[in-house]
Formats: C-alpha cells, sequence, structure tokens
C-alpha cells in the first residue's frame, strides 16, 4: 500500500489502495496545559503570531527557520521522522517546510505543492516554495484577466502541474426523480463564510430578496459580523447569520431552487471554490460570477450546466428571471447535477489526483 501525508486531510487507511495520513502544524505553538496563567499569557500572543507566520507567507517560515525556533525545529524533525520514508506529500492548503529541508532530508516521497488561494496568495507561498517540489496542483483553472492556471504556472516552472477540482464528498440522493429539481420551496441560497466584499454583495442581494433569500455560514461574533461593522463604518448586514450541521446543509440546499456563488475577487480572477460544486450536486442551478480567460466555462457549461453573471445587477436580474420560468431553470439545474456526478465526484477525483502524482517522476 502507498503511504500518502495529505496535509489537512481526513485519514483514511485504505483508500483504493493509499495510506493517507494528516499532520497538525499549528498544535506545535498551542499553549499546554499544565502552564501557569502567566505563562499562558505571554505564550499566546507570541504562539499565535509563529503559528500565524506558518500559514501566511514564505517569510514567515523562512524566519522560524533561520532562526531556528525550537517550537518549530521540533516540528519539523517531528515531521521528518514520520514521513520521510512515505510515497506521496500533498501540502495541499499550505506548505510549512522550509524548501532547504524538503531537499535535504525529504529525498524520498515526491512531493506536490498546492495553489489554492490564487491570485492572492501565489507570490506570497506559491512561488516561493515551488522550486523544492516535484510537482504542483491548482484548484482554479484560471489564473489573472486572460491568463490560465496551466499558461502561468508553466512561466513560473517547468514541472508538472494538474487540476485538481475543489470537491468534497456529497450525498447524493436514492431517486434523482423530476419531483427532486421541482419540488423546492425555497428560491434562493448562500452560505459561506465572510469577507468584507463578499458581505457588502450579500447586503445588496438581502435588500432585494428579503426572506426569499437564505445566508448561513461561519460568521463570527455568534454570527453577529453583519451587525459590527458598523463600528469600522461599513454597511450593515442586519440579521444574523448561523451555521448549519452538514445534514441540516443539505436538507437546505434540497429545498433550495437556485444556488448563489462568488469568489473572493471582484474582478473575474480565481473560480472553481468549493459551494461552485456543492450547488449542482444538490440539484440546485447555479447562478456564479465568472473567471479569468472564461475559465469558468470549463467548470460547467454557461447557459446549459450553470448561468454566469458579471455584475451583482445583472446576477439579481438572472435569479428573477429563472424563478419565473421553472422549465429553463429544472433544464439547467438537471444537466450541472448530472455533469457533477459524472465528471466531478469526490472519490473519483481524489483517486485520478492521487495516481496523477505517482506519474511525475
Amino acid at each position: 500500500m502507498r503511504r500518502v501525508c495529505l496535509f489537512n486531510f481526513k485519514p483514511i487507511q485504505d483508500f483504493h489502495g493509499y495510506q493517507i495520513e494528516t499532520y497538525d502544524p499549528l498544535s506545535y505553538f498551542l499553549p499546554r496545559s499544565h502552564w501557569s496563567f502567566s505563562d499562558l499569557l505571554i505564550w499566546g500572543l507570541n504562539g499565535y503570531f509563529k503559528g500565524r507566520a506558518l500559514t501566511v507567507n514564505a517569510a514567515g517560515v523562512d524566519r522560524l527557520y533561520r532562526e531556528r525556533d525550537p517550537h518549530y525545529m521540533k516540528m519539523v524533525r517531528d515531521f521528518i521522522d514520520r514521513f520521510r520514508d512515505f510515497d506521496l506529500i500533498v501540502m495541499s492548503t499550505y506548505n510549512f517546510i522550509h524548501p532547504e529541508i524538503l531537499v535535504r532530508e525529504l529525498k524520498k516521497p515526491i512531493k506536490i505543492l498546492g495553489f489554492i488561494d490564487d491570485p492572492y496568495s501565489t507570490y506570497l507561498r506559491g512561488i516561493p516554495y515551488l522550486w523544492a517540489f516535484d510537482g504542483a496542483f491548482y484548484i482554479s483553472p484560471g489564473y489573472i484577466d486572460n491568463l490560465t492556471f496551466d499558461e502561468a504556472i508553466k512561466r513560473w516552472c517547468g514541472k508538472p502541474a494538474t487540476w485538481w477540482p475543489l470537491t468534497t464528498p456529497c450525498p447524493k440522493p436514492e431517486q434523482a426523480d423530476e419531483g427532486f429539481f421541482s419540488k423546492r420551496d425555497i428560491d434562493l441560497v448562500y452560505v459561506g463564510n465572510p469577507s468584507q466584499a463578499k458581505v457588502d454583495r450579500l447586503i445588496t442581494l438581502k435588500r432585494h430578496f428579503g426572506s426569499r433569500f437564505k445566508v448561513h455560514g461561519r460568521w463570527p461574533f455568534k454570527g453577529y459580523l453583519g451587525l459590527i461593522r458598523c463600528l469600522i463604518g461599513k454597511p450593515i448586514y442586519p440579521y444574523r447569520v448561523t451555521s448549519l450541521t452538514t445534514e441540516e446543509r443539505t436538507n437546505l440546499y434540497w429545498r433550495t431552487k437556485i444556488g448563489f456563488n462568488m469568489h473572493l475577487s471582484e474582478k473575474p480572477y480565481e473560480t472553481g471554490n468549493m459551494r461552485m460544486y456543492e450547488i449542482p450536486a444538490h440539484g440546485m442551478m447555479m447562478v456564479c460570477d465568472k473567471g479569468a480567460a472564461n475559465s469558468h466555462a470549463k467548470i460547467f457549461e454557461p447557459n446549459k450546466e450553470a448561468v454566469y453573471y458579471d455584475t451583482l445587477d445583472e446576477a439579481i436580474e438572472l435569479i428573477e428571471y429563472y424563478l419565473q420560468n421553472d422549465e429553463e431553470r429544472i433544464r439547467i439545474a438537471k444537466a450541472g447535477y448530472e455533469r457533477y456526478w459524472k465528471d466531478y465526484e469526490w472519490e473519483t477525483n481524489l483517486l485520478r489526483f492521487l495516481n496523477w502524482c505517482f506519474t511525475i517522476r
């Protein structure tokens, strides 16, 4: 059985011949239960900022390594001891091992670097590490402007790279008959965590659709982040946003006609977030923003498997149109649903990715 370290992933003992394990580097920067209150107070901020340095950019990892921070070095030694003889190491969210260590101490495993928060993090925690890896994957087929990610990564290195769609396990209904798509009593839904730009857009949508629009997610301050925005002079989202269990989210999605999607960028740059696959997977018609180089069309075909918008005003018009035209909405929802279960189902994609990793040496 091939042994795989797939960072920030749930362990799987036997996944089609792969033994998948994970690792938690931030645990080395958390306070210990036996410490005194003063130790906890001092270590609290210190540990937070050191742990933060691991995740934010390559300069933070480089500083911890050059200064031989004892907590960082212990984490690295444990990582090397545990994974030195593994077959594959995938840094699937961010890399926390200094590239000099990767090259010197981890010669046996194939090493794959993930590009996941691009274009925002490309030059912060992507390109600086790339030389130490055997290959890479990206989750957005679009990078920026008219440049696809495939074209971009060829500029940065001559190493193999692949697109790995950002999907997670989704329940499949026992029977996706006509009623599954037509008998839905909720018009519009968005489930996601907040950012300043996203909350601004949600305010506009909520103002237009009112109670027809359901918003959920893990929002800080017990869901009242939208109200607290007034403290920094921003327009408020005057509703509490609650989180959902996996079962609650599934039930909500199966009752909803249209799923709204947007990405962090306010311009058409990245595309293919997790929500982009979850919406069609649950039988909703997706209304989504566009990506760089028309890359969104590679994931779901426009006006056939999903509907895309350039502006928020256009999105509102499209949502209203398809809420009033059930046959067209259901046709697109069905096509998106079938495309997801044909090409993007989680298990098939993970296996395809792992198999690809072992072709690059």
